[in-house]
């Protein structure tokens, strides 16, 4: 079997549906093969970094790995912008970028470059990915492709970029029959901790949960919910999990940050006790005065990378755990526990929704208001799946105003930030 044939069959049997791909000579062989296969289809993009941000949107909705393809050189180059956005965002994605053939690979020498549009683009890449290899024997190709989807989407989903020289693409293998790539089982590694969270959320006054989007790239959105309705909090959101809950959800307070509801920072400041779920606490969402963000609060914050815990905001209380994990084990731990009423706390959170409306953040301004014009594009959007938003700050005004349904989601470039997103 030719090795650019073995590719379709791996990634047909993972069940992917779209490739995104500008073509470029040095992909001719494994789009040839895909094409003649036809299982799956082909999308050619204008732009190798649409492509690239297609790949990611389908994996931030789908939990799989996208898949984007380009030429070397400037093809594998322009993809740069969109595997950051993976990265910092979360999403799972496998980048297959074409290369010269083996011979005209400069390797050690003392010069520049050997073959036309050669570059390395897995050195340029190792920055932005999870993990970034070049495949140099042919025979290998079956077990770095399932190593690229395993380490895509194990722990804190991210891109992996797979560099296929041409003369390796056009190679006969004997190739083992493609099988399905199984997603490892979360784990948890804190159940001693639950009982302090639960006393501590039991005894403060002010409790606030703040979600980030790691609770849609840990896949445990269902989980969120049913525990949100388990314990009755009230929750604010970052950026990237604007969709966490219904616009008509009463524990919804909304978007916090440095462009966010004025009522939902307000309500942040004034809690004691703040769960973060999948959020790595961003200058944008504390603002720069770190110690004043910490003030008088215990702070639980819930990561599946323990660098993130504790890296700007000192003295949280550890969870280094998936969320998924972490959100089964307590919702199993709270069980039937008579959980404390919080009536005064939401009716306050609540004078401070109708004491500063989104709306009148503008209200100086003549012609469309941006947030009456959201709120209103939001009645007309009922049947929409997915909003997607560029970057600037039309992507602000829809965060503060969007009325999402249960749903609907909500994609934008988060950590990345780039503009051509949408």
């Amino acid at each position: 079997m030719k090795v650019s044939d073995y590719v379709n069959s791996f990634l047909k049997k993972n069940e992917v549906k779209f490739i995104f791909e500008m073509s470029g000579g040095m992909i001719t062989h494994l789009l040839d093969s895909i094409y003649q296969k036809n299982e799956i289809k082909i999308v050619s993009m204008k732009h190798e970094q649409s492509a690239a941000f297609a790949a990611d949107t389908v994996g931030r909705l789908t939990g799989k790995p996208g898949i984007a393809m380009a030429t070397s050189g400037p093809g594998a180059t322009n993809l740069i912008t969109g595997i950051g956005s993976s990265y910092f965002d979360s999403s799972p994605t496998v980048f297959i970028t074409g290369q010269v053939n083996r011979n005209e690979l400069k390797k050690n020498r003392k010069i520049r470059q050997l073959g036309f549009q050669e570059t390395d683009i897995v050195s340029i890449i190792k920055p932005i990915t999870k993990k970034a290899f070049r495949a140099t024997n042919a025979k290998n190709v079956p077990d770095l492709l399932k190593k690229a989807y395993e380490v895509s989407t194990s722990g804190r989903p991210g891109p992996v970029l797979l560099d296929l020289p041409m003369d390796v693409q056009r190679t006969q293998i004997k190739a083992p029959k493609a099988k399905k790539v199984s997603i490892q089982a979360k784990k948890f590694y804190k159940n001693n901790i639950l009982k302090k969270l639960f006393f501590d959320l039991q005894n403060s006054k002010k409790p606030i949960i703040l979600v980030g989007g790691g609770i849609h790239s840990s896949r445990s959105l269902d989980l969120f919910r049913k525990f949100i309705h388990l314990i009755k909090i009230p929750v604010v959101n970052s950026l990237m999990a604007v969709d966490a809950l219904p616009y008509s959800e009463p524990l919804r307070v909304g978007f916090i940050g440095s462009y966010g509801n004025r009522w939902a920072n307000i309500t942040l400041s004034n809690s004691d006790f703040v769960l973060v779920l999948g959020s790595r606490l961003d200058v944008r969402q504390t603002g720069s005065q770190v110690k004043e963000f910490k003030e008088d609060k215990i702070i639980y914050h819930v990561d599946c990378e323990k660098g993130e815990i504790n890296n700007r905001i000192s003295g949280c209380a550890e969870v280094n755990s998936d969320l998924q994990a972490f959100l089964t084990n307590i919702i199993k731990y709270i069980g039937k526990k008579k959980i404390q009423a919080r009536n005064d706390w939401i009716n306050e959170i609540n004078s401070l929704k109708n004491s500063f409306p989104d709306y009148k953040e503008n209200s100086k301004i003549s012609g469309i208001n941006p947030n009456n014009f959201i709120h209103k594009l939001s009645k007309f959007s009922k049947k929409a799946s997915v909003i997607v938003s560029d970057v600037g700050q039309h992507q602000m005004w829809a965060a503060q105003s969007l009325e999402l349904h249960k749903n609907q989601r909500f994609v934008t470039s988060g950590g990345m930030g780039s503009m051509g997103f949408g």
